[in-house]
């Protein structure tokens, strides 16, 4: 989405955070040609409009390293342009799409393609993460270096999870000094086998197959397997959900096993457990699956104590045809674009579990610095890519007012506090007192 945006503008008497800089102060915000032009004390004359925000947090666009918006492929679950409204609606200015699309994103050709069509429809940043192997098969690694080239900023197996520990050292390998890490989804699938759920009482309960929670950490050992004949592993785990994940992740990173081990995980993984299922059925089905209090509770302290480094969505809009096809049958996955900053407000931040600022870099700097991604910071000269919160905002969530095609959550009706005021890119306002802007210059 081309933006030829000369306005400038200052954000004035706002509570500035960029945990980038450790900056968190009342200040005055000043954009200029799509980009922060300086940041002083409240009450210094604005370059040109003054737009109050007092009473709102000023903070660097969020950034998403997980979103499936299904195009190509999957269009009547998701596109570029619906994707993309709903990261703007959440308050995301910068997101990274996952690569199991159809054709999946795995050679030049299709990623030019689809970088295209980003130019052209979408509303927010959108990098490329291209698939780990040729065709989605498993058989055949990509060429990592000619996708990282074309502008992909790493490369994943998300969905089509690598099981031989072959194929993980030769991943690790061909990202040797690149900086970037591999970015795997941990899924052991003899483990995890035909289970739709969390292996437990609830599905128990249900009788229907469960996946065992060992899953993920086998999977992880795996990887820690690959890693002792590769020097300067780097890897990324994606959607952490189990307190033996988060422990072995602690031991490794005590072994030096890996030069690099960084996790994130979803908001639905520390405010949710598989009793979610009973409630809302499918629209709690997710890969990996909601696991127990026990694992919650871990995964919570993991971000209270900086374990777990990042907050993504793991956005992954189905229809609700496909949905209605019952626990066995629907396909795992669940919509965050636009629940996520609520969730974690009034999970995280209200509670008093977190400060703002050790959110905010989960959600902001922290992704961007992992990637590479120019984003995540509110320094002079920087893009003007912001995100303006209002912590007080009580809402309810309705998924019939989504900007995402999807509807599949399971915190329909849910009351939460906080919300996105406003989003920026490149110095244009796409939201404003919570509405998006029909007149943006896309």
């Amino acid at each position: 989405m081309q933006q030829h945006n000369t306005q400038s503008f200052t954000l004035t008497g706002g509570r500035v955070i960029d945990p980038a800089s450790g900056r968190d102060e009342l200040a005055d915000v000043a954009v200029e040609q799509g980009r922060i032009a300086w940041i002083k004390p409240p009450g210094v004359p604005p370059l040109g409009e003054g737009v109050s925000v007092e009473g709102l947090v000023v903070c660097p666009g969020l950034v998403d390293i997980h979103v499936h918006l299904r195009q190509p492929g999957f269009e009547h679950r998701e596109t570029v342009a619906t994707g993309t409204r709903a990261a703007v609606a959440g308050g995301f200015t910068t997101i990274c799409c996952m690569p199991n699309t159809n054709p999946p994103l795995d050679r030049l050709q299709r990623i030019a393609e689809l970088q295209q069509t980003i130019e052209e429809q979408a509303w927010c940043n959108v990098y490329l993460l291209a698939t780990a192997t040729v065709d989605n098969r498993r058989r055949e690694l990509t060429d990592f270096p000619a996708l990282l080239e074309a502008g992909c900023p790493s490369i994943t197996d998300d969905a089509m999870p690598l099981q031989s520990t072959e194929h993980m050292q030769e991943a690790l390998q061909k990202l040797v000094g690149t900086g970037r890490p591999f970015m795997p989804h941990l899924e052991d699938e003899e483990l995890s086998g035909d289970g739709v759920i969390n292996a437990g009482a609830v599905s128990q309960q249900l009788q229907v197959p469960g996946q065992d929670s060992r899953s993920e950490v086998v999977a992880l050992r795996r990887w820690a397997q690959a890693a002792t004949s590769v020097e300067q592993a780097r890897l990324h785990l994606l959607h952490v959900s189990t307190a033996q994940t988060v422990a072995e992740a602690q031991t490794l990173r005590a072994a030096n096993v890996f030069s690099q081990l960084s996790l994130e995980t979803a908001p639905h993984y520390f405010c949710l457990t598989e009793e979610a299922v009973l409630e809302s059925g499918a629209d709690a089905r997710v890969n990996p699956p909601l696991r127990t209090e026990h694992d919650r509770q871990a995964i919570l302290q993991a971000l209270i104590d900086g374990d777990i480094q990042i907050i993504a969505t793991d956005h992954a809009p189905h229809t609700p045809k496909e949905k209605a096809g019952g626990l066995i049958e629907a396909p795992a996955g669940l919509v965050g674009l636009e629940t996520c900053l609520g969730l974690v407000l009034t999970r995280l931040f209200h509670t008093g579990h977190l400060s703002l600022s050790d959110i905010l870099a989960k959600m902001t700097c922290n992704p961007a610095d992992l990637l590479g991604l120019p984003a995540g910071t509110l320094r002079s000269g920087a893009p003007a890519d912001i995100t303006i919160i209002d912590l007080r905002k009580q809402w309810t969530v309705d998924p019939g007012r989504f900007y995402s095609k999807g509807r599949n959550t399971p915190f329909s009706g849910q009351k939460l506090t906080g919300q996105a005021w406003g989003t920026i890119k490149a110095g244009q306002f796409l939201m404003r007192e919570g509405e998006l802007r029909q007149d943006a210059k896309l």
